[in-house]
């Protein structure tokens, strides 16, 4: 790690002990949560994509790095209202510290059997079935799969959410339900990364004014191609209009639930804005299956089916992404396991811009939980396929790449 890398991180870790003693002295509230998780990470030595290279990796070869610390706090406002926000802290990317969630959430007393539910700000939709824990984080990786590193780069709702839900045992049911609807903003460059990157598996959230780097492919950069820059900025609203998501949640008790999300940001793919960043017209579906086998055993699994559009037909991809993970909790040791497939497809004829990949990757994890505030883990991930704007920087398509991390993580 060189000095001035070393410095931003300890500039970040000073920060962030001081938000976390300033919260504490202060006791802010009784939901506020703080994690600050340290990494030491060993991979092949290329530039990740933050760094405009080749590699999917979020890190540069090996080092220490602060890769998560987190606050993330909800207040009861009065007995309908409450507010929440999470902020979050780095020691890598273009915006090392600020919000990735800050929302208003309605959720009023009633007598009824289907209660309602609105939330209004900064959020994601419940989509996945891995990340489960504070802040939006996986309580057994260090990675996310696949599809749940873009939702966490590209996609997060700026808007309203509205919901309807009934708990089973409220009427003497093993069965609980929920079904939703969104309307949003924000979201218009959503699929920049999946077609001019391809998927990556980390764990880094995109802060809201946030930029997120790749691969500078000539075709995109050049005046002669799209001449658009190698970057994009994930929640930068750009044709005014509003899109839309709807889902279902359908509960077996307390072992089995079954997701459903329908998303369409309704981005006209035909507007440009001044810094050149396209609307993308992206749509998916997405499934999700979470089944509690057995105190100790979780199975978790997530499809996800889509397309989105650029231009008048520039870029027109198809994608889709699959995994199955299973984690075991004896405590104070979990062991998890996950195997990942990805795929984007090129269905557009426009040479230059290549944007087909697909992949595969398997990730083991391993933790101990230390005391009531501190744990370890260690996790070993192997990524490898191949993406056609590669041969542009060498002589073909392929990558592998492995990961090994060892990442202590304080909670307070």
């Amino acid at each position: 790690m060189n000095k001035a890398k070393l410095k931003r991180t300890c500039q970040l870790a000073n920060l962030l002990l001081a938000t976390v003693m300033t919260a504490v002295s202060h006791n802010v509230c009784a939901n506020t949560d703080v994690l600050i998780r340290t990494s030491f990470t060993a991979q092949e030595n290329s530039d990740s994509f933050q760094q405009m290279g080749r590699s999917h990796q979020r890190f540069d070869g090996d080092g220490f790095h602060v890769s998560q610390a987190v606050l993330s706090t909800e207040q009861r406002l009065s007995n309908s209202w409450s507010a929440a926000a999470v902020i979050n802290g780095y020691s890598d990317g273009e915006k090392r510290f600020g919000f990735s969630q800050a929302y208003l959430k309605y959720r009023p007393l009633t007598a009824s059997t289907i209660k309602p539910e609105v939330k209004i700000g900064a959020f994601y939709p419940a989509i996945s079935a891995e990340n489960t824990d504070m802040g939006w984080l996986s309580p057994h990786f260090l990675t996310n799969s696949a599809i749940n590193s873009w939702i966490g780069e590209e996609l997060r709702t700026g808007g309203v959410e509205v919901s309807l839900r009934q708990n089973g045992r409220q009427v003497r049911s093993n069965w609980s339900w929920k079904i939703l609807g969104s309307l949003f903003k924000g979201n218009d460059s959503t699929g920049t990364l999946l077609s001019w990157r391809g998927f990556a598996l980390h764990d880094r959230q995109s802060l809201y004014d946030d930029r997120v780097n790749f691969l500078p492919t000539p075709g995109i950069v050049s005046e002669e191609g799209l001449n658009a820059p190698a970057w994009t900025e994930p929640f930068r609203e750009i044709d005014g209009r509003f899109g839309y998501y709807v889902g279902a949640h359908l509960a077996y008790k307390r072992s089995a639930e079954l997701k459903y999300y329908y998303y369409d940001n309704n981005a006209d793919p035909n507007i440009l804005d001044p810094d050149r960043i396209y609307a993308w017209h992206t749509r998916f579906h997405s499934v999700t299956l979470r089944y509690k086998y057995s105190a100790e055993l979780t199975v978790f699994s997530q499809l996800l089916v889509g397309d989105t559009l650029m231009g008048e037909n520039i870029v027109d991809n198809d994608f889709n992404s699959a995994y199955v993970a299973a984690a075991y909790d004896m405590a104070p040791y979990t062991i998890a396991a996950r195997a990942d497939w990805y795929q984007v497809n090129d269905n557009d004829d426009f040479m230059y811009d290549p944007n087909g990949s697909r992949g595969r990757a398997f990730t083991l994890s391993a933790g101990r939980k230390i005391n009531d505030n501190f744990s370890i883990t260690g996790e070993w991930q192997v990524n490898s396929g191949s993406q056609q704007n590669l041969r542009f920087f060498q002589n073909n398509e392929r990558f592998t790449e492995h990961l090994f991390q060892l990442a202590i993580t304080a909670t307070f």
